[in-house]
C-alpha cells in the first residue's frame, strides 16, 4: 500500500496525522492556521493538539505547536531495526574516506527515500553562497525515487508491476531540467542501471549535484536500501563519476553484503 486509503482507517486518526503533518510543513502552526490550513473548526484542532502534546507528540511554545521529539525516539527506534545497521554504519564511513565526499544510506519508505545514515565532505562542498543547504542530505527526509541515485538503484531492483505501482502513487515531477518524468524513458534507464550495477544521478534532483549510487541486498536476496556518493558537478565528472566513483560503489558494497551474509550465518 503506498498512498492508497485503506478501507478500514479511522477518521479521528487520519485527522491528527493531517494536522502533524500541516504543523511540520508550516514550521509551526497557532491552533487557528491549522484550522484555515486543514479546513477544520478551530474546536476540533485543539483537541486534536492538546491529545497529541499531552502524549509528548507536540510541544507548546506561547500559542504556536511544534513537533515533539517523541518522533526522534520512534525513528531511532525504526532505524535501529535494521539488520546489519553498525556494518552499514562502518560502510559508510569507509566510502566518505575513501572517496572524500557525502555519503549517504537512504531505504524506501512507501514510494520514496529516506536518509538514515549520511556522512559529509570534510570540506565546504558547494561555496560560500548559501547553497550548500539545498544539497544536502538530511537525516529522515524523503526523497523522490525517480531523480535521486538511490531511488533509481533500488526501482532498478524492484519487479515492474512494483515500479509501476510508485510511478502511480507518486507520479514523475520535474525537479530540474533533466529529470526523467517519463516513464518509458524511466524503464529504459532502470535497465542500464540494472546491467552496469549502479545509478547515476546527472543533476536530477538538483542543479550542480551529481550522484552515484547502488542498491545493498540482505542475506535473503531482498533490498535492505541503498548507498550513495554524492557532490557537486565540477568535481563529479569524467572518469571520476564514470569510473574511480562507481568503483568505490561496487567495492563498498560488495564488502557490505558479504559481511552481512557472514553475520547472518556466524
Amino acid at each position: 500500500m503506498l498512498r492508497d486509503t485503506p478501507e478500514h482507517t479511522l477518521e479521528t486518526t487520519e485527522r491528527s496525522i493531517e494536522l502533524l503533518e500541516a504543523i511540520e510543513r508550516l514550521a509551526g502552526a497557532t491552533v487557528s492556521e491549522l484550522a484555515q490550513e486543514c479546513s477544520l473548526a478551530p474546536s476540533t484542532v485543539y483537541k486534536h493538539l492538546v491529545t497529541l502534546q499531552s502524549k509528548g507528540y507536540l510541544n507548546e511554545r506561547g500559542n504556536t505547536y511544534y513537533v515533539g521529539f517523541r518522533f526522534l525516539n520512534l525513528g531511532e527506534h525504526a532505524r535501529s531495526r535494521i539488520s546489519g545497521l553498525r556494518l552499514i554504519e562502518d560502510a559508510v564511513q569507509e566510502l566518505t574516506a575513501e572517496t572524500d565526499e557525502e555519503v549517504d544510506f537512504t531505504v524506501e519508505d512507501h514510494g520514496r527515500v529516506m536518509t538514515i545514515l549520511e556522512s559529509y565532505h570534510k570540506w565546504v562542498k558547494y561555496g560560500d553562497d548559501g547553497g550548500a543547504e539545498r544539497y544536502r542530505a538530511r537525516i529522515g527526509s524523503y526523497y523522490p525515487m525517480h531523480a535521486t541515485a538511490t531511488g533509481k538503484a533500488i526501482l532498478a531492483s524492484y519487479p515492474r508491476e512494483r515500479v509501476d505501482a510508485i510511478v502511480d502513487a507518486w507520479g514523475l515531477p520535474a525537479r530540474t531540467e533533466r529529470t526523467i518524468t517519463d516513464r518509458t524513458e524511466l524503464f529504459a534507464e532502470l535497465d542500464r542501471v540494472a546491467e552496469r550495477g549502479y545509478a547515476i544521478d546527472d543533476q536530477e534532483y538538483a542543479d550542480g549535484l551529481r550522484s552515484v549510487g547502488t542498491a545493498i541486498t540482505g542475506p535473503d536476496g531482498g533490498v535492505v536500501g541503498a548507498i550513495s556518493v554524492s557532490g557537486p558537478s565540477y568535481r563529479l565528472h569524467g572518469d571520476v563519476l564514470r569510473t574511480t566513483i562507481p568503483e568505490a560503489v561496487r567495492g563498498v558494497r560488495a564488502d557490505l553484503q558479504r559481511e552481512l551474509v557472514e553475520a547472518n550465518t556466524g
